[in-house]
């Protein structure tokens, strides 16, 4: 193992004692349980420190740390740090560095850490559920200006969390959400626990969870789920003893380090608060550019769809009097056969809530004949449009 690895299985270490001294039940995440049952080295993306809590007891450790913290270890949450990404906790090295240089401000102490990942209950109200998840919504995009996902409903949520802030306070505002999601999702008797994430969402049994036992992890005893092979295959599928751990490359944004802490490294290197305004200045910069970029493309996009539909609509009417002619006789199958091209354009024209209509009698004449050849699916689309 190397030093960053190193460190992270220490801080396991450590959330393990202190687990076992509160009688607090704690359970290493998916990967690392993967690592601990096929015997796989420690995983080397620094950001897989992960164990997972239920919501009661994630909330006892937090008060546990704080009442007692340690030297050079750090606990951070929405309680704690006003810009902090999400419903957890983060137990972290102070004397390393592990920043992420888009998202300088998600940490307060950002050292190599073990992130304490919430299981929630399924046990909550409709009502409830919808409000949190709107509030997460709100709050992740508001932490992450690289990341803003486009909507609707993105855009709402967005808008009445910063408005939330404003009158609140950013600070205040975290802290109500925090406790807020600790009393909604916390209770005995759950049937299913949920793990979110941000790009992926899963369902445990509560039977998983039941019970912990030990497992051992490079030469150190850890806990997992009682059910840990139902465990795993839910996370990864019946296969999940013949997946490989992929080789990691740290990215350009990111810097980690076992060696020097964050302090130091800024210490040596700068102003630390002017380099992060101006990387968010430039993460801006770079977002709208993309939103213009994109609209230019659907811009263009559309004007090469007017530019097909007017010539082939000048096609249509070059042969106007033969399709006239076909129509008098009533031969629809030599209509659809013409008409191959007029109903892949129209196709594209209803993607855009528009109608291929360059002559009005060539468009009647289709019209009659897609519901002569029984094309009912267009035809039901075009009468939606008329």
């Amino acid at each position: 193992m190397n030093k960053k690895q190193k460190v992270i299985v220490s801080l396991l270490k450590e959330i393990d004692e202190i687990c076992r001294q509160n009688n607090i039940m704690y359970y290493l995440s998916p990967r690392l349980t993967l690592c601990a049952v096929t015997e796989q080295p420690f995983p080397q993306n620094p950001l897989f420190g992960v164990v997972l809590m239920k919501v009661e007891d994630m909330e006892r450790f937090r008060r546990l740390i704080e009442e007692d913290p340690r030297e050079k270890r750090a606990l951070e949450s929405m309680k704690s740090h006003k810009w902090f990404p999400g419903f957890y906790l983060r137990y972290e090295n102070t004397d390393t560095i592990c920043i992420n240089l888009d998202r300088t401000r998600d940490y307060e102490y950002p050292g190599i850490g073990v992130n304490i990942l919430p299981l929630r209950t399924s046990s909550v109200s409709g009502t409830a559920k919808s409000r949190i998840s709107r509030a997460e919504n709100g709050w992740t995009q508001l932490c992450d200006i690289n990341q803003t996902e486009s909507g609707y409903k993105n855009r709402i949520n967005r808008t009445l969390m910063r408005l939330q802030c404003l009158i609140n306070g950013r600070q205040r505002q975290a802290a109500r959400l925090y406790e807020r999601f600790c009393r909604e999702f916390q209770g005995e008797g759950a049937e299913q626990y949920i793990l979110r994430r941000r790009k992926q969402t899963l369902t445990f049994p509560a039977e998983i969870f039941a019970g912990t036992k030990t497992v051992t992890l490079e030469g150190e005893e850890f806990q997992v789920p009682a059910g840990t092979e139902e465990y795993l295959t839910i996370c990864y599928g019946n296969n999940y003893r013949e997946i490989q751990e992929a080789r990691y490359v740290i990215p350009s944004s990111m810097i980690v380090s076992a060696r020097v802490s964050y302090a130091q490294f800024w210490k040596e290197e700068g102003n630390y608060e002017k380099y992060c305004k101006e990387r968010r200045k430039n993460s801006r910069r770079l977002v709208k550019a993309r939103k213009y970029k994109k609209y230019f493309n659907e811009c263009w996009k559309y004007v090469v769809l007017c530019g097909a539909r007017m010539n082939l609509g000048i096609f249509y009417k070059s042969r106007k009097d033969y399709i006239m002619n076909l129509y008098k006789n009533e031969d629809y199958m030599a209509l659809e056969k013409v008409f191959r091209p007029y109903y892949r354009m129209t196709e594209k024209s209803l993607q855009k809530g528009e109608l291929f209509a360059e002559d009005v009698e060539i468009f009647d004449i289709y019209v009659d004949t897609l519901e002569k050849t029984g094309r009912t699916v267009q035809r039901s689309k075009i009468s939606s449009l008329i």
